[in-house]
């Protein structure tokens, strides 16, 4: 089978983390290329250079022009299947349908909701777009009712949860109490949130660290500075080694504002970490509404500051939430439970 991943770049987030580790996964049983949009130099491009992965950079066209070039390349090599992620990638991918139909299409929702949903004339304009694939996959349940709403329940939708890489578990001494991993593109993830509720629990920690990078870091630096928890609080930048930052934390923090079915989240599950995580999404059913790690209300810095400085204070509760995790992570979230599924997928539609 051949298949042709579209997306907007190999730049670290979670779509793109995931379609990395599919490919990768996958390459000795079918091939995998990918086309991307937009420049990106990051460690996953690496990886797939390095296991010859075919990418085609588009980066350097105007979007009438990536889209003809796209158009042709589809056509040049034959794909079964075209598997696009991201906007604008899918609405370029659901164009491209219309010009090569021997070639199936298939999306994946990543997010839970978008800036395009807060406008009305887009949704005649999206009903056409999802309408174009084959089939529409959300990356979680919440992901897959929020899509169908949007549409009026006009497409059917496939939830095929997110996963992540089953590595060994090393254990080693800790080195940071807590440890947050997502983009800093913007305040989604809440870093502004971890650092207030931090700054009121000063003297109940020792060492915290954010790992990510974006636009927003040198604000959330200044904050970080100007709570006065510089000696406390590191930004780590972008990091290809996760689980050894994992295994050397206690805790995991996710007090996002919204997020679909986070990869970072899966990664500390499958590290066996304690996790606190907001009350948004899919999440608290993750995390089996407590059993699996302390779900709190969104931007709620008090609930939040009160959670970390009693979690940090009972090793035993660590270690009970941490073996939860990792319990439903195996039986839920592993990566060949989202390969097995996907190829299920991409065999039923190319039948």
């Amino acid at each position: 089978m051949k298949v042709l991943h579209v997306l907007d770049s190999f730049n670290i987030g979670g779509a793109e983390n995931l379609v990395t580790n599919y490919i990768l996964e996958t390459k000795d049983k079918q091939v995998n290329d990918a086309i991307i949009l937009f420049k990106s130099n990051s460690f996953l491009r690496e990886k797939l250079e390095y296991e010859r992965i075919n990418i085609v950079d588009l980066s350097d066209y105007n979007i009438l022009i990536k889209l003809i070039k796209l158009i042709k390349f589809v056509k040049k090599e034959k794909y079964d299947i075209v598997h696009a992620h991201l906007f604008p990638a899918f609405y370029l991918c659901a164009i491209s349908s219309v010009f090569t139909r021997d070639t199936k299409y298939i999306m994946t929702e990543h997010s839970v909701t978008n800036k395009r949903r807060n406008k009305k004339y887009f949704k005649t304009i999206e009903k056409f777009i999802y309408k174009r694939f084959d089939k529409v996959i959300a990356c979680a349940e919440e992901v897959n009712i929020n899509l169908r709403n949007w549409l009026d329940n006009e497409i059917d939708i496939k939830t095929v949860r997110n996963g992540v890489k089953n590595s060994p578990l090393k254990k080693y001494k800790y080195e940071y109490d807590l440890i947050l991993i997502g983009s800093l593109r913007s305040n989604v993830k809440g870093v502004d949130l971890l650092l207030k509720s931090l700054s009121q629990i000063r003297n109940k920690f020792k060492k915290a660290v954010i790992v990510g990078d974006g636009i927003e870091k040198e604000n959330l630096i200044k904050l970080r500075n100007s709570l006065e928890l510089s000696e406390k609080v590191e930004f780590l930048g972008i990091r290809s080694d996760i689980e050894y930052l994992l295994d050397k934390s206690k805790i995991f923090v996710m007090p996002s504002r919204y997020e679909g079915l986070p990869i970072a989240l899966l990664e500390a599950m499958s590290r066996k970490k304690a996790i606190i995580a907001s009350n948004v999404s899919c999440i608290p059913d993750i995390l089996d509404y407590g059993e699996c790690g302390i779900v709190i209300e969104p931007e709620n810095i008090r609930e939040l500051s009160k959670a970390i400085k009693e979690l940090l204070g009972d090793d035993e509760r660590i270690s009970l939430l941490g073996n939860n995790a990792y319990k439903k992570f195996i039986d839920n979230y592993s990566l060949e439970i989202y390969c097995n599924e996907i190829d299920k997928i991409y065999r039923t539609v190319v039948k």
